[in-house]
């Protein structure tokens, strides 16, 4: 064993000796353009989502498909999620979701797939089962979508939502715990369902509903709940940017501090003696970011895809990067040895070593970026000077910039590096208990490369030989169709179909647009229509231009209904039909509802005073004589998502108790009057205002006084006041410090259309 340990440390020696000591980052000059023989790398459009979903929680069975591929596998903590990857949770199994400034909790028995993700979209395919959706902050631009088989609902503001699929797929509720949004359905239908509703819809044409208050919270909600007020008062919220994924993991497994030379610092407690970070996981080939890192710790997710890392005082500590800035996420932020350019490759036999990127050092992604997107990703995850990055960008984009030169922070500290062999790298295979000891003298002399070279198998995905298998879907549930209002790109393409062009350029990932299994078609024309009928045959896109609308949905309005008791409800206007037997599709079955106390709120849709109304289990169902907006109704917004702002929920904070449980809930939002009935109500309290206004003529004096009285008291109240809006303004518009060195790009993306730390929900 001695003689192989030591056959081991020689092997790895002899493959990451090479080049001089370190020197200063080279000065490329000229910007002479690379990656010719696949596009036009200086491109904005070649650059990956700066945002992927991570999976930061699992209880019980949950299962994973990588996108493109249909073998699942038992899912793990920390994985990256990206369009095409795909969830099931079985029987008694939940998971949670983060992207950044929103988070995805999915109940036992749920279909979940990523249709979409992107830095504007995140558009969910559920088939079945429940899902909450916290959306936490807006960034101009952003949509954020749930498709299912009866409906699709487009949010229009920060809030809290739950969607829940019956059994059967032939029911879909919506509830709005905050905020609001639009149910889209087949025929031109969509609805506004508010703050404080909770819709069922039985009929893709969503003519057959039922409408009640938000249900009394069962234990998925309680669950929910407890989990953002982990993720609201987390202590290292005040550190880092809330977009950084995973911040709240920080606080139970660390310690923060500050550093005069890196700032504050996050120091983990919950390491081995000896620990390096990037030691305790495995790597993965993840769809455009390609050799991605997976820790396995319940925390290792911010820590190795944000900030950089700094040996301080004999031990690793994490520096975040800045917190007024909108972070990028990047699959490793590390430098490999034994790696990198046809002058130093290796077989999938030989060794493969690592270490962290310091402080200052500049990442350079193994994927075709951008100008911008090559600076932001630095300047958004550390301090680093722009000229420094330009220099790197040259020969970055000509493709022969020179490591050996790169003064690395960590290059030279005791035991940054770690290595594997070449199979345990490339089959996904847990680097602790695999790890090949590295010898520190020739690490001074290490060659080191910004990626590794080394070509994926299908084994690279996550399949682990097999060893993981999960359980997976019924296929009549992955089956269903689904209603879309927005156009899902093409679909991922299997591994197979890419593997002959990833073997051209090992370890280089391929551009989004090359990993489809289609090319997209921009528009709703008949070529558009049928490359998606093609792509997707399962989805049916309702709105005209794939896109959600832009003018104001017919809304739902609260009504008070004598009780029915009939159990029999009217389906468009045709005869009634009695479904008394088949209405329970097993959305009451796991809400139980508070039927005593909804028969005073059921809701009618605005232009029909009069519906007829008949129950279905003591619950008034009103069916609309229309699925169309009414022309006064017909209202432009200023953005498809975006119906009323917060500014006017700001004011309204209110607290109530359901069932001994705090909620807040702010007050109705108020919409603007067609313009002919706006004029009526002016002049009506132009009439009114008359003999009031000579009342208060009379009242003057005596209102004076009371106002001079009264002055005093109100200085003394007013500085406190501005001292709590002074605290909060950072978090309202934390975009607002962004230093000049950011590029136009990135201000567009980091501007907060909503942002729900002005609405205190926690």
């Amino acid at each position: 064993m001695n003689m192989f340990k030591s056959a081991a440390v020689l092997l790895a020696a002899l493959l990451i000796a090479g080049t001089g000591f370190a020197q200063p980052a080279p000065d490329y000059a000229t910007d002479a353009q690379g990656y010719s023989d696949e596009g036009d790398a200086s491109s904005p459009a070649v650059d990956p989502p700066t945002r992927v979903a991570r999976l930061s929680l699992i209880q019980g069975a949950v299962s994973f498909v990588p996108a493109g591929e249909d073998s699942w596998v038992q899912a793990e903590v920390n994985r990256p999620l990206i369009s095409g990857d795909k969830l099931w949770t079985d029987n008694g199994a939940r998971a949670e979701l983060q992207i950044g400034a929103a988070t995805i909790r999915v109940n036992a028995q749920s279909s979940f797939n990523f249709l979409n993700l992107d830095d504007n979209m995140a558009q969910i395919e559920l088939t079945q089962g429940t899902l909450n959706l916290r959306v936490r902050r807006i960034y101009d631009g952003q949509t954020y979508e749930v498709d299912t088989p009866t409906l699709a609902f487009v949010i229009n503001r920060v809030g809290e939502y739950r969607i829940d699929i019956s059994p059967d797929g032939n029911g879909t509720m919506v509830t709005a715990f905050h905020g609001g949004g639009d149910a889209y359905g087949e025929a031109g239908a969509r609805f506004r369902i508010e703050e404080g509703q909770s819709v069922r819809f039985n009929d893709p044409r969503l003519s057959d509903y039922v409408s009640n208050p938000v249900p009394s919270p069962d234990d998925f909600d309680r669950f929910c709940f407890e989990r953002n007020g982990r993720w609201d008062n987390s202590r290292s919220r005040q550190f880092v940017s809330e977009d950084v994924i995973g911040y709240d993991d920080l606080d139970t497994n660390g310690n923060w501090d500050n550093s005069p030379d890196y700032g504050v610092v996050w120091y983990p407690n919950q390491v081995d003696v000896g620990w390096t970070p990037y030691s305790y996981g495995h790597w993965a080939w993840v769809g455009v970011y390609g050799w991605t890192w997976v820790d396995s710790s319940p925390w290792g997710f911010a820590p190795f895809h944000y900030g950089r890392w700094a040996w301080i005082n004999n031990r690793w500590g994490w520096c975040p990067g800045p917190a007024h800035v909108r972070p990028y996420y990047a699959p490793a932020l590390v430098a490999f040895v034994g790696a990198g350019g046809a002058r130093l490759a290796f077989g999938a036999g030989g060794p493969v070593g690592w270490f962290p990127l310091g402080p200052r050092d500049v990442y350079v992604p193994s994927y075709r970026v951008s100008r911008n997107y090559f600076t932001n990703v630095n300047i958004h995850n550390t301090t680093i000077n722009n000229v420094t990055i330009n220099n790197f960008y040259g020969g970055y984009q000509r493709g022969n910039l020179d490591y050996g030169r790169i003064n690395y922070a960590n290059r030279n500290v005791a035991n940054a590096i770690t290595a594997v062999r070449g199979d345990v790298f490339v089959n996904s295979r847990q680097v602790r208990g695999a790890a090949v000891a590295v010898n520190r003298e020739n690490f001074a002399n290490a060659r080191v490369a910004g990626f590794a070279a080394i070509a994926p198998t299908r084994a690279s995905l996550a399949f682990d030989g097999g060893a993981r298998r999960g359980s997976a879907p019924p296929q009549s549930v992955q089956a269903r169709n689904i209603i879309a209002a927005t156009r899902p790109p093409a679909p991922m393409a299997s591994f197979a179909q890419r593997e002959a062009q990833l073997q051209r350029n090992p370890g280089r990932a391929l551009p989004v647009t090359q990993l489809r299994a289609a090319p997209s078609v921009i528009g709703n024309g008949a070529q558009a229509q049928h490359a998606a009928l093609a792509a997707r045959p399962n989805i049916n896109v309702v709105t005209r231009e794939g896109i959600p609308a832009r003018s104001l949905a017919p809304t739902v309005q609260s009504r008070t209904d004598p009780v029915q008791t009939e159990s029999r409800v009217v389906t468009g206007n045709g005869p009634q039909v009695d479904r008394s037997r088949v209405d329970n599709r097993g959305i009451d079955a796991r809400r139980t509802l508070d039927n005593s106390t909804r028969l005073q709120n059921e809701q009618v849709l605005r232009g029909n005073p009069t519906p007829q109304a008949n129950t279905i289990q003591g619950r008034n169902v009103v069916v609309p004589p229309t699925v169309h907006a009414p022309a006064n109704e017909q209202r432009t917004l200023p953005s498809s998502r975006y119906v009323n702002p917060n500014a006017a929920d700001n004011g309204g904070q209110q607290r109530s108790l359901r069932n001994g449980t705090p909620e807040f809930r702010s007050n109705q939002i108020e919409h603007a009057p067609p313009a002919n009935l706006q004029q009526q109500r002016t002049q009506q309290e132009m009439q009114l205002r008359r003999p009031q206004e000579i009342q208060q003529m009379q009242r003057a004096p005596v209102q004076v006084q009371r106002e001079t009285q009264e002055f005093k008291p109100r200085q003394q109240v007013q500085p406190q006041q501005f001292q709590q809006h002074a605290v909060e303004a950072p978090r309202i518009q934390p975009q607002q410090n962004v230093p000049q060195a950011h590029s136009e790009e990135s201000k567009s993306r980091t501007r907060v259309k909503h942002d729900d730390n002005d609405r205190n929900h926690r």
